[in-house]
């Protein structure tokens, strides 16, 4: 019923699927590795990171408004349209199943939605989960991609991934990262993308024979090609998104965080550091073992609008 939507597939691409794609692993050894990963990963991925840190964590719902955002949505939902443009024309969009386009959507939903307290789950968990747009811009894979403006459309798109991120940090609010020593949201969103390509991609991959984000056989640009290609890929790519976070977070914090408030009294011509209610804080009370932290900062629940 929806051959449409992959009909437009060439497998005769090296990486782009096919029956020898297909054949690239033995059952046996999918089977197996399957049923260890997701269990691994309900375990010490899921369950154990949201008890220890998503299920106590309390945002606060203040937020910047700035035009930036309106702009940076509209360029985000053209670029991702022309991409969708080109997978509809080339009867090829299934492959808006990869996780660079999931991602997108979230960010989207991120750039459009007034805060709620379940958005700083989705910020956090996007913001590991962009490493892909790194990747794809390293090892981009291009050979499919034969219209006019399309490469250009891809390095545009996934360059754009990893602007949102850091723009939603200058935002402030609920788009703040954790302490650079708590992991916990680091390999929560690395669980959840582990079940996306286990249980999602891989099951449609095999139906269709499209080797979705290279879950069947690997990718024309993968270094690690062989029988262990995807072992490898647990390996370096959780050290990656980790390490991605993380640089995400260190450069939030120098160059995009909102800095505190500052005014001056007509007497003292003194600068004062005020919270969201008005009340004087110390600098000393924002210190500490965090990449940065808003919530002694933002206490409220409505947008500020900048002057």
């Amino acid at each position: 019923m929806l051959e449409w939507s992959y009909n437009g597939v060439n497998f005769s691409l090296k990486g782009n699927g096919g029956s020898d794609c297909v054949n690239y692993l033995s059952p046996t050894s999918i089977i197996v590795e399957t049923i260890f990963i997701v269990i691994y990963t309900l375990a010490a991925e899921i369950y154990y990171p949201w008890r220890r840190s998503v299920s106590n964590y309390k945002p606060n719902l203040e937020l910047r408004e700035r035009f930036g955002r309106k702009l940076l949505l509209a360029s985000l939902c053209l670029i991702w349209g022309i991409e969708i443009g080109y997978k509809l024309s080339t009867r090829q969009l299934i492959f808006i199943l990869n996780p660079c386009h999931v991602v997108t959507f979230l960010q989207i939903i991120l750039l459009i939605s007034p805060p709620r307290n379940w958005m700083h789950i989705l910020f956090r968990l996007q913001t590991y989960a962009v490493s892909g747009a790194t990747i794809a811009i390293i090892f981009p894979v291009l050979n499919t991609r034969m219209l006019p403006f399309e490469k250009a459309s891809y390095y545009i798109h996934h360059a754009l991934m990893l602007v949102t991120p850091l723009y939603l940090m200058r935002l402030g609010g609920i788009y703040n990262m954790e302490p650079l020593s708590n992991f916990h949201w680091g390999f929560l969103s690395i669980g959840f993308m582990r079940l996306y390509h286990y249980i999602i991609l891989q099951p449609i991959s095999f139906i269709t024979e499209v080797n979705l984000n290279s879950i069947m056989c690997p990718a024309v640009s993968d270094p690690f090609e062989g029988p262990w290609y995807r072992i490898a890929a647990h390996i370096h790519q959780t050290l990656f998104i980790l390490l991605h976070g993380k640089i995400y977070c260190i450069i939030g914090q120098k160059f995009f965080v909102p800095k505190q408030t500052e005014i001056k009294t007509e007497n003292t011509k003194k600068k004062n550091l005020i919270d969201a209610n008005g009340n004087n804080i110390e600098e000393n009370d924002l210190k500490g073992d965090c990449c940065f932290n808003s919530e002694k900062l933002l206490n409220g629940s409505s947008f500020l609008k900048e002057d």
